[in-house]
């Protein structure tokens, strides 16, 4: 009898070892999980760069739990995971929700930043550190990361983000004027000299001190000969002597020292009453 009763224990006992083994391998449904296991969840395809995973369980954490105090952190970490798994608009429209719910967060420059960088990537590529230039496709996007980035650097200028913010509003500013030249430059091999001419002064006027000034004074100066405007060739050939050696030492400067500059002056062009305004001032009234 004692030994009957010992096996049935034994048995119950390991029977009730294999539901409680089995319940542990049965997912909770998501309606009874608590906000810690959502973000618990989350974290963890988060650390692991599972971003799919991290992806769904930040956004069930939001249906959810809406409010609380994983609320703010959840936005960032989801916008994140979105620019991360190659999702740049998806990780904007987070960042812009998050910037309209919690206007007074610390974390602000952080979110700031991260729009540049979404908007950054769209255009960019791996290939651009050996074969492609990102200067030869569409500008939209460039534009975009620039507004966001000149946002991050005039709302929050003491910010450790408004440096990386500075050196690339100085890259993508030399990037959009080197692609207006490249649009110059096929205007004019197809002989549309006015176009080309124009686009050149619009790279004068709008990426003032820009990698692409001094080819842009010589793609006007070009394009004034073509179009039998001697005079107005002569005063670019003469802007262009009198200032290349200037520009072409400008742009030995180190990266570091022009990115302080720009930080200084909030990512706004500085009026030069010097070579610049000699540039700019001669071409005035041509077209």
């Amino acid at each position: 009898m004692k030994k009957t009763l010992l096996s049935l224990m034994l048995v119950s006992g390991l029977g009730l070892q294999g539901c409680s083994t089995l319940n542990g391998l049965i997912e909770k449904p998501d309606d009874e999980k608590t906000v810690e296991e959502f973000y618990a969840d989350a974290t963890e395809g988060f650390q692991d760069q599972q971003w799919d995973t991290a992806i769904q369980n930040y956004e069930k954490l939001k249906a959810y739990f809406p409010y609380g105090r994983y609320a703010e952190q959840t936005h960032l970490e989801l916008a994140y995971a979105y620019y991360k798994y190659d999702e740049p608009e998806s990780a904007i429209l987070e960042l812009d929700e998050f910037i309209r719910l919690f206007p007074k967060n610390k974390q602000l420059p952080y979110a700031y930043y991260l729009k540049g960088l979404a908007a950054d990537s769209i255009i960019r590529s791996w290939l651009d550190n050996y074969l492609t230039d990102p200067a030869t496709r569409d500008v939209k996007s460039a534009k975009r990361a620039y507004n966001y980035y000149s946002e991050l650097v005039n709302q929050f200028p003491d910010s450790k983000y408004a440096v990386a913010g500075s050196k690339r509003l100085i890259i993508l500013r030399n990037q959009m004027a080197r692609h207006e030249l490249k649009v110059a430059q096929f205007y004019f091999n197809k002989e549309a000299y006015l176009a080309s001419a124009n686009r050149a002064k619009y790279i004068l006027e709008t990426y003032p001190q820009s990698s692409s000034t001094i080819k842009a004074v010589a793609m006007l100066e070009q394009s004034y000969g073509k179009l039998g405007m001697t005079e107005a060739q002569a005063d670019a050939s003469k802007v262009y002597e009198l200032n290349k050696d200037a520009i072409e030492n400008a742009t030995d400067v180190s990266f570091e020292a022009t990115a302080k500059n720009e930080n200084n002056s909030t990512a706004k062009p500085k009026k030069d009453d010097s070579w610049w305004s000699s540039i700019t001032g001669m071409f005035d009234g041509i077209f």
